[in-house]
């Protein structure tokens, strides 16, 4: 996977390629794809990057970089058009000030090191607030920063077993393929046709996961599961819920069978069977 999406170009280097497999910014028709994932002509690989989706059909195999001409011989494209500005604002991002500063803040950073005024102001600000702060007992209390390690602690898998999974989503001959403390991956063959997935965030507050989603599916909607807000997401035979927890959240993704492109499982259906998961997978957390 990750020397494919490296060679058309999707990413600048092969590092970057396995980095963005292993942050989960990868996806292989609808499941989470390891940087060593095998790709077939006919797979659908989903990359995340800046806030967009780029979606790309298989129909070239090659492990070394080529000319931008050449790379596009090797895939169709489906990726929706840039999203427009006032949905890209929608989308929560980094509140000024928190973790590393950009280019900008850096130098806004010189400018206030460099003004005596700008001190002398900051200081009688301090000043003033700290005398206000001090005559008000009933001053409002700043909004806490979202926590990690708030959710519950899963189990392997969220709890799920495959028989779970089989008789949750109907779909027969489902093997678990992938199991790490993080990921777990069912599928029936390497075809990933079909497959459910399912993979734990910490760290990584909902919102952000959510802004993406509603840029790349075709409907993106909040939902409440044994009491605890998400957001669930379809496309096509693609069905995902994600629910939080503040800084942590779990997401359940069901990509149902098709053949030829076409779905053999009504959506409404797969949604179903992706809601039947995570209600699952929460009440056996509580």
């Amino acid at each position: 996977m990750d020397s494919w999406i490296w060679a058309i170009r999707l990413t600048k280097t092969r590092s970057a390629a396995g980095a963005a497999c292993r942050a989960g910014h990868v996806r292989l028709n609808g499941a989470t794809a390891k940087p060593s994932a095998q790709v077939a002509i006919g797979d659908r690989v989903t990359y995340r990057a800046g806030g967009r989706e780029r979606i790309v059909e298989v129909t070239g195999l090659i492990s070394k970089r080529v000319s931008a001409p050449l790379a596009a011989e090797n895939y169709i494209d489906h990726s929706p058009p840039p999203p427009p500005k006032e949905v890209i604002a929608a989308v929560p991002r980094r509140d000024a000030g928190a973790g590393r500063p950009t280019k900008r803040e850096r130098r806004q950073l010189d400018q206030f090191r460099t003004g005596t005024l700008l001190a002398v102001v900051a200081a009688v600000c301090a000043l003033v607030l700290s005398a206000c702060s001090s005559d008000s007992s009933s001053s409002a209390e700043s909004t806490p920063e979202p926590k990690t390690g708030t959710g519950p602690d899963f189990d392997r898998c969220g709890g799920l077993t495959t028989e779970d999974v089989v008789r949750l989503t109907t779909v027969q001959g489902l093997k678990l393929h992938v199991e790490n403390p993080s990921t777990c991956e069912w599928r029936i063959d390497s075809t990933r046709n079909p497959t459910v997935s399912f993979n734990w965030y910490r760290g990584s507050p909902i919102g952000r996961e959510r802004g993406t989603e509603q840029l790349s599916r075709d409907l993106t909607q909040d939902i409440t599961i044994a009491g605890q807000s998400g957001f669930i997401a379809h496309s096509g035979s693609i069905c995902e819920i994600g629910i939080g927890w503040e800084a942590d959240f779990i997401e359940i993704s069901f990509a149902g069978p098709s053949a030829n492109g076409q779905s053999i499982l009504p959506s409404d259906k797969v949604c179903e069977g992706t809601k039947a998961l995570a209600t699952f997978v929460v009440k056996g957390a509580q």
